[in-house]
Parts: C-alpha cells; structure tokens; sequence
C-alpha cells in the first residue's frame, strides 16, 4: 500500500501483545472516530503467537486491512500516535496504535454500540448456540475466571479460584438450582469447578491459549456471559466489561473487590437470543 492510497485515512494498528478486549474496544472507536471525522478507515491487526486468530476468524468485519509488516513501513513516515488528542487535522494520514479506546467527538457511536451489532462466524454462532441449548429458559450465573499465567497478576492476586468457589456456594444457598456458566482460560480449572458444582458447564475442547481455535472459544464465551441474568467476574480484566456491554448493560455483575450486588437473580429478565443478548423477555416470547 503506497502512502498515496492513505490520503484522509485513519489507520488503526493494534499492539501484538493486546488481549482480545484491548483490541475490539480499540479497533471499534478507531472506525468511529474516521467515520466520524469524515475518513477513510483500515487497520492492522497483528497476528503471531501472543495472538493468533485474525479479526474475521472471529465477527464479520468488512474494512479494509492492511499487514503489521506494511504498518511498521507506513510508520517511517507517518509515525504512531497513541491517542486521539495528540492527531492533527490537517495531516493526510492519522496513524494510531493503542490498546485503549479512543476519545470520541459528541455523537460518536461507542465501540460497545458497535460491538453489539456486529455479526459472528459461523463457527462462533454454531457453538454459542449449540452451548445455549442447555441453558436457555431459565436464569444462569456466568461466571468468568482468569487464571492463566500470562493473566495480569493484579487479576490473579484479587481473583483467586477459592474466591470463585465460595461465592458460587453462597449463591446455590439462595439459589439451590441454579446453573453456572462457566469461561475459564485453563482447562484444569474450569474442570475443577465443574466437577465441584454438578449444575455448571463449560465449553469443551477450547484449544490453546491465545490460539486461533481458543480466542474463537473465547468469544463463544464472550456471548454466553453476556446472555446471563448475573456474572461474577475477575478483577481488573477487560474481557468481562465486553460480556457487560454485549448486554446493554442489562446484568449485573460483581468481582472479588467490588460490585457485589443483593439481587433476586431469578427475577432478571432472560435472553432469547444468545446472539443479541441485548434483547431479553420477563417470560417467553
């Protein structure tokens, strides 16, 4: 791509090391802001063994996207800028990298109102529904737990998988049948609390970590958090948050730290639609 082509773009390259969350909060303002600011958008998004799946292995994305190797180029002469502060109007090209959501102008839409329109693979879809079969119709606790060693260690050290235990405990006392969805990004894990608590599942097979095959398990995941009626989640981790928003905000949630909420969790209204968990009914439809 020759610096030409990117006369009043707006490119977004992502970080290599970015977390799933990271990059969709990032990648979705950034196709705001151009929209908004009257530019054309593509992006780069980085692909290596710190993250392997490409952003159209996971949602139909239909922008224009350009290799990490053309952006490092691009960047020798249009160097990366971090936030949407520091562009300047009268430059042909606005090349940000971040893995943070960007200030938006008055009016913009969100990268959550984007991220609840867009549209999985089918691959995504198959299984989000296939896993919903065993829950729908009846309220469920998605319950998200970080665990791996390349998790940030403020999450490890506030969300504890005893902590994770006791609380789904405390929530049967109230709740004697209630099911558990459990996201988990260690196998070990996740199998321990579903042999613990008979009334969880989880998905099988999820594939390695940060793998093609295992982020697309993750946002399998992602989807059935968010058709929850309340989740109880990990500390400081961005991947909840998306669960959070896919809803409309709609659910509760609370962590090791903060949020614990004294709600009839039986009363929130259900999904129907695992993939529009935005949409939900006080009884069926």
């Amino acid at each position: 791509m020759n610096n030409a082509s990117l006369d009043a773009t707006l490119l977004a390259t992502n970080i290599s090391s970015a977390g799933l969350g990271n990059r969709m909060r990032f990648t979705l303002s950034a196709l705001s802001l151009a929209e908004s600011t009257g530019r054309e958008f593509c992006y780069a998004w980085p692909q290596s063994d710190k993250f392997r799946p490409a952003l159209t292995d996971l949602w139909h994305f239909e922008h224009a996207e350009i290799t990490w190797a053309e952006s490092i180029e691009i960047a020798k002469t249009y160097p990366y800028v971090g936030t949407s502060e520091d562009l300047k109007a009268e430059d042909s090209l606005w090349h940000l990298r971040s893995g943070n959501p960007l200030t938006l102008p008055a009016g913009a839409q969100t990268w959550f109102e984007r991220l609840r329109k867009l549209t999985p693979t089918q691959v995504v879809r198959e299984r989000v529904e296939t896993y919903f079969d065993g829950l729908r119709g009846a309220p469920y606790v998605g319950v998200s737990i970080r665990a791996h060693e390349q998790s940030h260690a403020k999450t490890k050290e506030g969300s504890p998988v005893s902590w994770y235990l006791n609380r789904m405990a405390e929530i049967l006392v109230q709740f004697p049948n209630m099911k558990f969805f459990i996201s988990c990004d260690v196998p070990e894990v996740q199998d321990q609390i579903v042999s613990t608590f008979p009334s969880s599942i989880g998905l099988a097979d999820k594939g390695k970590y940060n793998s093609a095959e295992g982020v697309v398990a993750s946002v399998v995941d992602l989807y059935l958090l968010a058709s929850s009626s309340y989740m109880i989640v990990p500390y400081w981790s961005s991947f909840p948050i998306m669960a959070w928003e896919l809803a409309g905000r709609r659910i509760a949630m609370e962590n090791s730290r903060a949020g614990r909420r004294e709600i009839d969790i039986a009363e929130v209204p259900l999904t129907f639609d695992p993939l529009r968990p935005l949409r939900r009914f006080q009884t069926t439809p």
